[in-house]
């Protein structure tokens, strides 16, 4: 296929690319030009310099020659200026010149040029005498190592206490101090470390160990386009770190974030493994776009070392969809650094149209600066079906309640002979098959064995094993980190399973002081074998619907291939034996990803940066669906079989280029700039064929001359583009004041010529209280206490895409002519529809307690989105039934609660407290058109209440007099007439508040963690039809259905047994909407990490081994097996169920 070609046309581009890049870096690393001349003492230094500070000096040395200062900014305000003119010379000439007549004199240890303060001296003394006369310790040369958990700690400071001297690590953590008091005390200081004070006592080589800084104010925050601290940031951002969902059970990272952040809810409602993209709603419902499956229009942008990542799991044409993997399980989550979640204005404006539903960066893992690290990690999870709750009718229930049905519904059926017969005559109208049971009435013996379908469809137990290879490292020039992951996942259903190849390779390169190369690339091969669908729907409810009549195997122990449906006796109504279609069918998805950057660094005038960064999101699916000839296809009978092929491609491409500005004035103003501009293209291209007729069961492919008959087919070819520009300033004072204030101007292709623009911005502040001079004293209970707030406006383009401003066609012939003319079925062309865009404000607290030992975060805030996208009905005489228009106005508001806290903390024991809480308030405010009757058959809308809230039916109960089911009419009287009924709203899909608590116990090399997640204050519409009054007769249905009424007086749950629904107890109504709150026991874990004296043993550098359970334990009282598996319109048809799993698992590092 054409798709082919172009397949390996791309893989060679981007192969070629990828070297291409990876050979300049490593042609830059071997033949760095500052490193072929001036070490050593080597020629290479030209200095042409008038009366010139020592600073710039030094700068110009550190640039040619590679070497670095060290030294104590108060050192150089007693030097004297220097003119020097020196051609080619040595590191040590220019040293000389440089420090001749100072009051300075160095020391060159390893790469380090150590500034010091010169000794005074007697000047007829000899220099033995002065050193005996002015210090009578013994001066010794001390050698030493930094590390922290056994890794090397570069670039940390080495001071000697009371004096100016001292040194600093290489990248291999080794220290020299040439002369010491050798009862001297250093000073150990690094970034993100704690200092600590070592006193030498005569040793001549120390091992140094850092433990990691416990104060994580300092620590870098990824925000759009910029980095900064918590202490500094003044948007509401949380903060993931990847190793807090590295050993998680979830093969993908959207399913690991759940109840890790406050604000976000997550939402999997499938636990198909590799499939079905989880849905985010951060702080509300922002959009007023219809979800249909896999639309993920709600959902967060999610950036990946600054590229946007592709989420939407269908690709689709003008008639149908096509399912394919989660597009985020094909992204190994070991890979991933830090997750920033950026909630309000000031965090999210600078993406501008792409932001209104928040933002996800998600940085990946680089090498650091020491010796090369190898991690090996295994783990291997143990997956089973969640069991109890839902318990069916055997055989003989079921034939009672049939026999009942048929009675109630005509007063024939009293005659039993005449049940009978309707049932016998399904024989011959289902050629294909045979009626596989004997049927003599109520308690007949004569059937087949009940079939245990869950055992059947669901494996006892499937496994999951993921392995992986890291290696990482690097000095103070380069970085690289490489990492290859092999995934192998079975699924609970039996046929199902998921497996993903990957490899990351992460390189950066600094050529010279002033300027850095680097590149990020993933690449990943995954085949996903689903059940049906995607979500998993189509087979996986045959346990619970399933007469237990039917066999699932003849007697000789071949497949029974179909049974009837339903009361007609026609072959369309036939369904398949899902275990036959699991052996027979094809369902399966293979999809090729590649997502990788190229950036290059230039720093310039001592203060600015520019940084030019080239990425694309590539994605390519083929996927195969095959309907086996000898099983039913719905709808359509037995005998027709369906192959259809289709595949899909996509290319993000992304160009960002950004100039940057830092200076600090004074030591107390601190100014940081940037501005950018962005370009986006988004290519994306779909083909598919469809045939039907298939003459022979094993054809999986279609090749030409094949005998079945084309169905269908065609293709949509896609572009869309974006284009940029934005601005941001930041400005904090004593890191006391903080300022942020920005601006984007975003022009896309997906709108009219008059609505392409749109401009978002935002402002926020930031005060730190603790460091008022009035907070002094306050540091032993409150350590840190900041308030800030911002607001601004982002937007949404998501909404629409670049067609929907255009009239479909449809081409038609009369009488050997041709006509265009509008498609009445697809909505018509809006070219004047707008953005919808969300201002928000948002008013926030970070507190910290007993130096860190109570950790509190608190946020308010208010979002309210304008000029909503929606459907608006037509009048029927335009021919349309509705179109795409901007509708009004939606309202949240919300608050979201964080604690962190240290309950206990002795010498071997520690017992953290995480937890968080979150709660959103939506309301529809304004509506330009009336919304009630708009939407999907169990939702509607209308101002002042809550955006897609449930609109139906309120059940009544049952007649004691006859048994028909009641509803409530416009009277608010029970009423047995269902077309009398009132629709009105009777609840909301959407939570009033989530969260979790995390109980994290450590004991000497032990810990032990254990997650709740919990939900309330929503409903879900428990929509499998197991309560039925007859709709579907020949269906399975849970025991709750024998308490139904039988004669008069009767108080019953359930109304009288009827076929065909002819009193329309089965209708949408509240009679099936059910409280979703729960509580689940999420997660919990055992680690024990492996104590240093045997991990040396081992020649390693850590060795961690684990022990988890998942999905442990439920609390609910919802009538189904789990509220999690609804989906955003908060309903739940027969999903792929989420399992329970036990994992086991180690890390080593080496």
């Amino acid at each position: 296929m054409k798709l082919r070609t172009w397949c390996i046309r791309m893989g060679l581009i981007l192969t070629k690319t990828v070297l291409v890049c990876t050979g300049m870096l490593l042609f830059l690393t071997l033949f760095n030009p500052a490193t072929t001349k001036a070490e050593n003492g080597r020629g290479g230094i030209t200095l042409r310099q008038e009366n010139a500070p020592l600073q710039k000096v030094f700068q110009s040395i550190e640039k040619q020659s590679g070497y670095r200062f060290f030294y104590n900014e108060t050192l150089l305000q007693g030097a004297v200026k220097v003119t020097l003119r020196l051609q080619n010379a040595s590191l040590v000439e220019a040293l000389d010149a440089c420090f001749h007549n100072q009051p300075l004199s160095y020391a060159i240890v390893d790469k380090t040029i150590i500034v010091k303060r010169k000794k005074e001296q007697p000047a007829s003394a000899p220099l033995t005498a002065a050193v005996s006369v002015s210090n009578p310790e013994k001066i010794i040369a001390v050698r030493g190592k930094v590390t922290s958990n056994n890794v090397p700690v570069a670039g940390a400071s080495i001071m000697i206490k009371g004096t100016d001297n001292g040194a600093s690590t290489d990248k291999d953590g080794i220290f020299t101090l040439p002369e010491v008091e050798e009862d001297a005390t250093l000073v150990v200081s690094s970034v993100s470390h704690d200092a600590r004070e070592i006193r030498i006592s005569g040793r001549t080589f120390i091992n140094i160990d850092l433990a990691q800084h416990a104060d994580d104010l300092d620590e870098a925050v990824v925000v759009a386009y910029n980095t900064t601290t918590q202490r500094k940031n003044v948007g509401a951002v949380t903060v993931v770190k990847g190793d807090d969902i590295q050993s998680l059970p979830n093969r993908s990272i959207d399913r690991s974030l759940q109840g890790l952040v406050p604000g976000l809810l997550v939402t999997s409602g499938t636990g198909q493994p590799g499939g079905g993209l989880s849905n985010f709603v951060l702080r509300g419902i922002a959009t007023a776009t219809e979800i249909t499956a896999g639309q993920t229009v709600r959902n967060p942008l999610i950036i990946v070392d600054g590229i946007p990542v592709n989420q939407d799991p269908n690709q689709m044409n003008l008639t149908s969809s096509t399912p394919i993997s989660n597009p985020m399980a094909q992204l190994n989550p070991s890979d991933i650094e830090t997750i920033s979640v950026l909630k309000d204005a000031a965090a999210i404006a600078l993406y501008g149209s792409k932001a209104s539903n928040g933002v996800i960066i998600i940085t990946t893992k680089k090498g650091k600066a020491g010796k090369t690290t190898f991690s090996f990690r295994h783990q291997t999870d143990i997956a089973s079906r969640l069991k109890g709750k839902v318990e069916l009718l055997n055989q003989d229930e079921y034939m009672e309640l049939l026999f009942e049905a048929y009675k109630n519904s005509n007063s024939k059926y009293e005659d039993e002979s005449l049940i009978l017969s309707d049932l016998r005559s399904y024989i011959p109208a289902l050629k294909a098959t045979k009626f596989p049971i004997i049927v003599n009435g109520p308690g007949d013996t004569s059937f087949y064995n009940a079939p245990n379908w869950f055992k059947e469809l669901y494996n006892d137990h499937a496994l999951t094993i993921s392995n992986e290879l890291s290696i990482s490292g690097g000095n103070d020039k380069s970085n690289y980190y490489l990492n290859v992951e092999y995934t192998k996942q079975d699924g609970i259903a039996k046929k199902t399973n998921f497996d993903r190849k990957s490899i990351r390779f992460n390189f950066e390169n600094r050529p010279a002081s002033w300027f850095k190369l680097g590149l990020n690339s993933a690449l990943s091969y995954t085949v996903q074998n689903y059940s049906g669908t995607t979500d998993g729907t189509a087979p996986l409810g045959t346990p619970y619907v399933a007469s237990p009549l039917l066999p699932v195997r003849q007697l000789d122990g071949s497949y029974f291939l179909n049974y009837v449906a339903g009361l007609s006796a026609t072959q369309t109504d036939a369904i398949s034996n899902p275990l036959a279609a699991a052996d027979y069918n094809i369902n399966r998805n293979v999809s090729y990803r590649g997502l990788s950057k190229v950036y290059a660094e230039v720093s310039f005038l001592q203060h600015f940066k520019f940084t030019s960064n080239l990425g694309v999101d590539f994605m390519l699916t083929e996927a195969k669906e095959k309907i086996d000839p000898r099983l039913a296809v719905d709808g359509q009978g037995i005998g027709i079989g369906k192959l259809q092929d289709r595949d899909i491609r996509s290319a993000n491409l992304i160009t960002t280029n950004i100039l940057r500005f830092d200076k600090t004035i004074g030591g107390d103003h601190f100014i940081n700039a940037l501005a950018g501009q962005e370009a986006q293209t988004l290519n994306t291209k779909t083909e598919y064929v469809s045939v039907k007729n298939i003459a022979y069961p094993n054809l999986d492919q279609i090749i030409n001359g094949f005998t079945g008959a084309l169905q269908d087919y065609g293709s949509l070819a896609v572009k869309q583009n974006l284009l940029s520009y934005f601005g941001q300033v930041n400005y904090s004072f004593r890191n006391k004041y903080l300022l942020t204030s920005s601006i984007r101007r975003d022009g896309s292709s997906r709108f009219g010529e008059d609505r392409k623009y749109g401009t978002y911005w935002s402002t926020g502040a930031g005060w730190v209280v603790t460091e008022e001079r009035f907070m002094k004293g306050t540091e032993a209970w409150m350590n840190y206490f900041k308030i800030r707030g911002s607001i601004g406006a982002a937007g949404s383009s998501a909404s629409i895409d670049r067609i929907t401003r255009y009239d479909p066609l449809v081409v038609a012939s009369y009488l050997g002519n041709t006509a265009i003319y509008p498609n009445p079925a697809v909505s018509p062309g809006n070219p004047d529809i707008r953005w919808e865009q969300t201002f928000t404000w948002d008013a926030g607290v970070e507190a910290r307690f007993l130096r860190d030992r109570i950790v509190i975060t608190a946020d308010v805030y208010k979002r309210k989105t304008s000029d909503l996208v929606y459907q608006t009905n037509l009048a029927f005489v335009t021919g349309f039934s509705s179109y795409l228009s901007n509708i009004g106005d939606m309202e949240n508001k919300g608050v979201e609660l964080s604690l962190s806290t240290v309950i206990i903390r002795t010498k071997d024991f520690r017992w953290n407290l995480a937890a968080n809480w979150s709660t959103n308030k939506n309301k529809l405010v304004k509506a330009n058109v009336p919304l009630a009757s708009v939407g999907s058959t169990l939702l509607g809308n209308e101002e002042g209440r809550n955006f897609n809230s449930f609109y139906m039916k309120r059940w009544a109960g049952v007649n004691e007099a006859d048994g028909k089911p009641m509803w409530i009419d416009s009277t608010g009287t029970p009423n047995t007439n269902i077309n009398a009924a009132k629709k009105e709203f009777a609840g909301k899909p959407q939570p009033d508040a989530f969260g979790a608590v995390t109980n994290t116990f450590f004991y000497k090399d032990f810990e032990l963690s254990a997650i709740l997640y919990y939900q309330y204050g929503f409903q879900i519409y428990e929509s499998d039809p197991l309560l039925n009054d007859g709709q579907v007769p020949y269906i399975n249905q849970k025991k709750d259905a024998l308490n139904r009424w039988q004669k008069t007086g009767d108080n019953a749950k359930n109304p009288r047994r009827v076929l065909n629904n002819i009193d329309g107890g089965s209708g949408i109504s509240t009679r099936y909407l059910f409280n979703g709150d729960y509580i689940r026991l999420s997660n919990v874990s055992l680690a024990y990490y492996v104590p240093k004296r045997i991990s040396d043993r081992l020649r390693l550098n850590r060795l961690k081994v684990y022990v988890q359970g998942n999905n442990l334990a439920l609390w609910t009282k919802y009538p189904a097996l789990d509220p999690g598996n609804s989906n955003t319109n908060g309903s739940n048809l027969f999903a792929y169920p989420n399992q329970r799993s036990f994992s086991f698992g180690l890390n080593l590092n080496f």
